[in-house]
Parts: structure tokens; sequence; C-alpha cells
């Protein structure tokens, strides 16, 4: 039996004089801790600092983060470096790539009706396809596409390289090897004949090609969440009003670092959000406090996490500066709210280990400053014709019906410091009359399924006023879309403690 109370994590804490120092009227100063830097490493955690960032200095800051990517796609890695917000749209991602160099070049050429006949014959001297005799075979086996029509989108760049011609040239070493690995593992289960005369067919062949391998890597996982972190914090940057008054920080660690930093120090003192969080904000002289942290994580109610929230809502207690993150379904007993948006669905068991640790959670006397958000919220749009049409090539994010999973969610957390910075905007530290609770103008995919227009929910579900109440009940903050709408409203502003109270903080 699992006695979160009474477990070997919870290491004891003095933080003497923590709350001294905090000048009169300081400035709203937002903490967004998250892993911004991707697969780059970065310094050491100890040389890390938090670095001030607004609408003006944004892609700077990602450019100084050196963020960057090295993913695994078909069993090879395609490495993405970010400058800028823009690098994560598919058409910087199409230019930056040099496994899209070739397709680039070659529809260019393609296009060119001066050139078309000479970039077919190229491609088949730099894209041959190894196994040509089993894959003529197919193509020979295949009834022609009708004039004017594109191949299927699952039959790729096998289109321009198997089409009648002679034969395929011999492969020649060391030109194009990634690149012809790469489509040919990708296009070698489908091989479809097109008439080399139809321009229209064969742009069409090439940019499934292309498109493939573009949604392969705008829905990675690893690319989702970094993604998903920049347009997040954005989202809160863009709506804020910094100045000397309202400002926001980002400190680079994941959340492996942050509680593996915590579980390693014997005091909580030692660790490294006790030194942004109360040495250098309180008790430095001409520190300025925090008055929030949100967290770029997902936790769940599992002993690692319950243990990490337990130390973390320790420090934000001693800063007076609470800690907001989003919680998985998990804590619901389901794996997804979009798929179990009613009551009925949910499996609350407080007296399974998963019930107990976050009951025991909830009980701590700290908790009062821990705010967990659920769900979570949709940064942009799918890309194609209708939504957010591509320059490069024509491109549809979503082939078929779109897959919940493969649509940008982002953290709740950014919701609720976009919120908290608008309510200091208006209120001052007089904000905790009124906080706002409101946010419209989100992106909303709308979409036919079977006949009937689709409006997708964007924090995910459609909930009841049941549902939100049970969420608010069991210390949750629900974020709840208003159906067919733009426009998102915040149940409470509430922590995660047991009995509900208030999100305590400096304006509380």
């Amino acid at each position: 039996m699992i006695e979160p109370g009474k477990s070997s994590f919870e290491t004891a804490v003095t933080l003497e004089g923590s709350k001294t120092g905090v000048v009169e009227e300081p400035p709203f100063r937002i903490m967004a801790l998250g892993n911004w830097s991707g697969d780059s490493g970065g310094k050491p955690l100890s040389e890390r600092r938090p670095l001030d960032i607004d609408r003006d200095n944004f892609d700077a800051i990602l450019a100084r983060m050196g963020t960057r990517l090295d993913l695994e796609i078909e069993n090879r890695t395609l490495s993405l470096a970010f400058a800028e917000l823009d690098d994560f749209h598919p058409d910087r991602i199409f230019r930056q790539l040099p496994v899209f160099g070739e397709l680039r070049d070659l529809r260019r050429r393609l296009k060119d009706e001066g050139s078309f006949h000479a970039a077919v014959r190229e491609a088949r001297e730099k894209l041959p396809i190894s196994d040509s005799g089993g894959a003529a075979a197919a193509v020979r086996g295949t009834e022609p596409i009708a004039s004017g029509e594109p191949p299927p989108a699952d039959n790729l760049l096998d289109a321009i390289l198997s089409a009648p011609s002679g034969g395929a040239a011999a492969p020649r070493a060391g030109v194009s090897g990634e690149l012809g690995r790469l489509i040919q593992d990708l296009v070698r289960p489908h091989l479809v004949s097109v008439d080399e005369t139809e321009q229209t067919q064969v742009l069409a062949a090439l940019d499934s090609a292309a498109g493939d391998l573009m949604r392969g890597i705008l829905h990675n996982r690893k690319f989702q969440e970094l993604e998903a972190a920049w347009r997040g914090l954005y989202f809160l940057v863009k709506h804020a009003d910094t100045s000397t008054e309202m400002k926001i920080s980002v400190l680079d660690i994941s959340k492996a670092e942050l509680s593996e930093n915590l579980k390693a120090s014997e005091n909580l003192s030692e660790t490294i959000l006790y030194r942004h969080l109360i040495r250098d904000a309180i008790e430095t002289p001409g520190g300025e406090p925090w008055a929030v942290v949100i967290g770029n994580y997902a936790f769940e109610p599992v002993v690692d996490d319950i243990a990490a929230l337990m130390r973390i809502g320790k420090l934000s207690a001693a800063a007076n500066a609470p800690f907001v993150a989003h919680m998985r379904p998990d804590v619901l007993g389901i794996h997804s709210l979009a798929d179990s948006p009613e009551t009925r669905t949910w499996k609350i068991d407080e007296n399974s280990d998963a019930g107990r640790l976050w009951e025991t959670l909830r009980r701590q006397p700290a908790s009062e400053y821990l705010g967990m958000t659920i769900p979570r919220l949709l940064m942009r749009l799918p890309y194609g014709h209708n939504t957010d049409p591509l320059e490069t090539f024509s491109f549809e994010e979503f082939n078929d019906a779109p897959g919940h999973d493969q649509y940008l969610w982002s953290n709740g957390s950014f919701a609720v410091g976009r919120l908290l910075a608008e309510s200091f905007a208006s209120y001052g530290w007089e904000m905790g009359r009124a906080l706002k609770q409101d946010i419209e103008g989100l992106p909303v995919h709308i979409y036919s399924d079977g006949g009937e227009t689709v409006y997708k929910p964007c924090s995910e579900a459609l909930m009841t006023q049941e549902a939100c109440e049970r969420l608010m009940e069991y210390g949750l903050m629900p974020l709840v879309t208003y159906k067919n709408t733009d426009h998102v409203k915040l149940g409470r502003f509430q922590s995660i403690a047991n009995p509900v109270t208030g999100l305590k903080g400096m304006w509380s």
C-alpha cells in the first residue's frame, strides 16, 4: 500500500526569513518554466537564469536558447533548428531540411514546361528504386490514373520514379542517398503509374511524398511538445502589456530536470527553484518577488509527480507565488477528456493509489499555492487549403478525419497566466476582487464529417455544467469552451486544496 504522506521522498525544509524584503507595490512578475531549448541541452542547470521576454524580443530569446530538435523519422534522424517562431511553420521546415532540398528543386523544375522531362529523367538517376524488378512489375500491374486526377495520397514519389521510360538508371553512389532512402521507405508500399506528360499528376505525386514526410514531422511527439510550448508562451506574451510594472521571464528547465533537482537536494533551500523564487527575488536587497510561476508541464497522480508538487508547493508558499500547471485526465481515471467528457464515464477512485496520492497532495498545507488546469487549449488551426495554406507546396495536414492528438494542444497554464496579466493590467494589485476569466479569439477548426458541420472545441472537449462543477470539486481549474464559438472561460481561480479554496497569491 502506498502511503504518500509517510514516504521517504518528502524531505524537511527550513525557509527562514523567506517572506522578508517584499517591497510595497512590486511589479507583477510571471516566471514561465519549461523545456524551451528542445534537444540542445543548454547550459548546466546551475548557470541558467530567467530571461525577460516580451513581444519585441520574443524571437531573439527563442534564438538565444539555441532551440533545436533531433527527430527520428522513418528510422533516420532529421535535425531542425529554430531561430524564430515562424520556423515551426511547414514552409520554413520545407526550406530548411536537406531532405526537402531536392524535392523543392525538383518541384521547381517540374513546374517549368521546358525542364519538365529533364527533371523526370534526373529524378530517376538520383532516386533509383533499388528493387526495380519488383517495382516495375507492381507498376505494370496497376491501372493508369485517369487524366486530370491526382494520384491517391498514399501513392507518393514512386509515381515519378516508376513511370515507364526504358527502365531506371543504375544507382549513383553518394548522390541524394539520404533523400533517396527516406523517400523509398515512405513510398515503397504504394506504387502507381503516372502519365509523365501530365504535369499536374506528377506534381501531385511529388506533393504527396512531401506531405507524408511533413505530417510525420508535425505530428512527431517531440515536435508537437516544443511547438506547443513556444506557441503557448507567445499566446501569453502577446496578450500581456509588459512594462516596468508587468514582466514575464522564461527559465529553461524540463520537468525531468526540475523533478530531479528537487529530489536530489537534501534541503529545498539548495534547489534551483529556491534560488530564483526566494534567494534572488526576496532575500537579495533590491530583488523583485514573483507573482506567479507557470509550468509548461503535465502532471499525473503518480508518486514522482506528487512528490515534486509537494516540494514545489512549499517553495511557492514561501515565495507567496502560486505554481500553475496542467493535470492529465488520468486523475479522473481516464486517458482523454475529449473521449470521455461526461462524468458517468470517469473512474475516480479515492481508494486507489492514484486517488490516495491526489488526496494526500490536496491536504498539504501548501496546496493552496498549487493550481492545476484541465483540459488543454488549441494553439493553431491545422494547415490546409481552407484553413492555413502553404506557399511551398500543396499540403493538407489532415488527409482524412482529424485525429484529436494530431491537433496542437497547449498547456492551460498559459491561459491562467494571460488572465492574471490582464487582471493586473485592469486593476493592479486589487485584481483579486475581479479576476478575469474569459478568453476569446481562439482558433476554431470547422470541418465537414459525413455531411455534418463539426466545430472542434478549442479546449479539447465540450463539457456540461455538471462536469465543470465536478472538476472544481476535485481541485481542478476547468477551461470551458462555449459550444461552436472561439470563447473559453476559466471555471474558477482556485487551488487544488481540499476543502476547495481560492488560489493564494499576492493579490489574495
